[in-house]
């Protein structure tokens, strides 16, 4: 009976592995790109601090055009 209850259990978990596969994949993929602008973000800070200048870290949003962003550096 343990035997039936540990395949039922893996079959289980692989049904929903199997059912939820694409908005796991879909996690990672956002994990990768926060991953990637946090190290652009330290990378610049460190880049306008190596240069002379002071980094407060602050973003601007230039609305209506919200597309244009601006990181101080002065």
């Amino acid at each position: 009976m343990i035997q039936s209850i540990g395949q039922y259990v893996s079959a289980y978990m692989l049904s929903l592995a199997h059912t939820y596969e694409e908005e796991i994949t879909n996690k990672w993929f956002w994990l990768v790109v926060v991953l990637i602008l946090g190290l652009a973000y330290f990378a610049y800070a460190a880049y306008c601090t190596y240069r002379g200048h002071s980094f407060n870290g602050g973003v601007k949003v230039h609305w209506p055009r919200f597309w244009q962003m601006g990181i101080s550096c002065k």
